[in-house]
């Protein structure tokens, strides 16, 4: 992927945070820090207002509530597009055939062989 390359400055922490993350889902550091920017990008202004504004008045434990706030979003979103590839994928033609409890346990084995 082409791109372009951005300095940024963190702290210690952050910096050491990104070294580890890169180590364990064996990625380059700068892609770690490349998806971090492009998300950040992304929010809109008062999103990153607020952000800003948090890490000034926020705690440990505020940072702490957001990342789970924003996984449980993150994990909605992934199921909902997970769910959305499968039913593009999913063959109706022959369900309305289906219309006892064993008709459909008959399918399933079926599909299972």
């Amino acid at each position: 992927m082409a791109g372009k390359t951005i300095s940024a400055y963190t702290d210690t922490e952050t910096a050491s945070r990104v070294s580890y993350i890169a180590k364990l889902e064996h990625r380059p550091t700068s892609q770690i820090a490349g998806m971090a920017l492009k998300f950040f990008a992304c929010l809109p202004a008062e999103a990153r207002a607020a952000l800003w504004q948090l890490e000034g008045m926020g705690s440990t434990a505020d940072f702490e509530e957001i990342s789970r706030e924003i996984t449980r979003i993150l994990l909605h979103a992934q199921y909902k597009v997970a769910h959305r590839q499968i039913m593009d994928h999913m063959k109706f033609e022959h369900l309305d055939q289906l219309e006892t409890e064993d008709d459909i346990l008959e399918a399933a084995v079926a599909l299972t062989r």
